[in-house]
């Protein structure tokens, strides 16, 4: 007889992934993580950059919005505006009234703002303070952690040219006297001259995109007569000798917005110093640069003014172009256009692109040392 052996049906066998197998893709996964995120943080880089392009291009286009307005004169660095003391009926002392933004707030589509601003008071007094600290992001690059979306955030600085590293409006108040006026508006004495003279008022015009406008009566130590001293105005968009597509306009400065030591300590975007809205090239009378000098050896003797060399300084103490951007900063130019300029950039190119009218030849001062630059090329920036 033959017996039927069960059929035993045997289990499936779970198989699982082993160790190795798991390694194998824990470290694929890693490597793709690897490769992707710098692209990602690259990306997102690019897109802050584009945005601070067009926030640039938008403060700038809003700025010659103002010059078309204005016969193509461009707004004050500051304004500062004149006051009598001492009620004998002249102006013998300033206060500092508004920076460059609030000029070119309707034009930067901030009516409303604008309206609430009272001219007839410091930025830093009564109703001036609250407005002044409004956020508009198109003031600020994103990438900048000190102003953007910050209350009274900037960004953006004008270019006020080369001049004089002691010279800082918010703490120097004309006292009456020639030499305090002339110091106060010309900043640094070029023509080897007198001081107030025309020659010289001019030349640092040329030198100069933005001015600060200050508005001072004074008595004549020399002749003891009333007097208002010829005053270097900010650049004519139309008459930029040195040609605006060659010119800069705005710069960043992660360090702008507010004033170190100075009247107001929180951020504003309406202060006019010089080390809060604008930024400069400096130089040292009692080194006794001359432009001559500063054209043969681009001379700076207050600490380092080129571009990103003091991008992690401290709000109001350093008025020059730094950003938070790596190897690079954004700038305006004259004729509307925004860039990048790379932080090694030729420091006599940079030079050449801070001045307006650096070019314009002077034999009436070729006897005090002064000798024009040369025209720059387009390649060479």
């Amino acid at each position: 007889m033959q017996t039927r052996r069960p059929l035993i049906l045997s289990k499936p066998i779970r198989r699982g992934f082993t160790l190795i197998e798991l390694l194998v893709v824990i470290s694929i996964i890693a490597t793709l993580m690897a490769l992707i995120l710098p692209a990602i943080q690259s990306a997102r880089e690019a897109a802050r950059r584009t945005q601070c392009l067009n926030n640039m291009r938008n403060v700038a286009t809003s700025t010659l919005a103002y010059a078309t307005k204005n016969r193509g004169r461009l707004p004050a660095s500051g304004s500062y505006p004149g006051a009598d003391t001492d009620a004998d009926g002249l102006r013998d002392t300033v206060f500092p009234g508004h920076s460059w933004v609030v000029d070119i707030l309707p034009d930067l589509d901030q009516a409303a703002i604008y309206e609430r601003w009272n001219r007839a008071l410091a930025f830093n007094v009564g109703a001036n303070v609250a407005v002044g600290q409004l956020n508009i992001p198109v003031l600020t690059c994103p990438n900048d952690d000190t102003a953007d979306g910050l209350d009274g955030g900037l960004s953006y600085v004008a270019n006020v040219g080369i001049g004089d590293k002691n010279v800082d409006l918010l703490s120097l108040q004309p006292t009456g006297a020639d030499a305090g006026h002339s110091a106060a508006v010309e900043g640094y004495i070029w023509d080897g001259g007198a001081v107030g003279s025309q020659s010289n008022v001019d030349l640092t015009a040329d030198l100069n995109v933005f001015a600060p406008e200050i508005e001072i009566d004074f008595n004549s130590v020399a002749t003891g007569a009333v007097a208002i001293s010829a005053s270097p105005k900010s650049a004519n968009v139309g008459r930029i000798y040195d040609g605006a597509s060659n010119t800069i306009l705005f710069a960043e400065n992660v360090n702008g917005g507010a004033s170190a030591g100075g009247l107001y300590s929180a951020k504003t975007w309406a202060d006019p110093s010089i080390r809060s809205a604008a930024f400069l090239f400096p130089v040292d009378p009692a080194a006794g640069v001359t432009f001559k000098s500063l054209v043969a050896g681009r001379d700076a003797t207050a600490g380092n003014p080129y571009i990103n060399k003091q991008s992690n300084g401290t709000d109001g103490t350093a008025p020059f172009p730094n950003s938070r951007h790596l190897g690079l900063c954004i700038f305006s130019f004259c004729d509307g256009s925004a860039r990048t300029l790379a932080d090694d950039i030729d420091s006599g190119v940079y030079v050449q692109l801070i001045t307006p009218s650096g070019a314009r030849p002077r034999p009436n001062l070729a006897g005090a040392g002064y000798v024009p630059e040369d025209p720059i090329s387009g390649n060479s920036f």
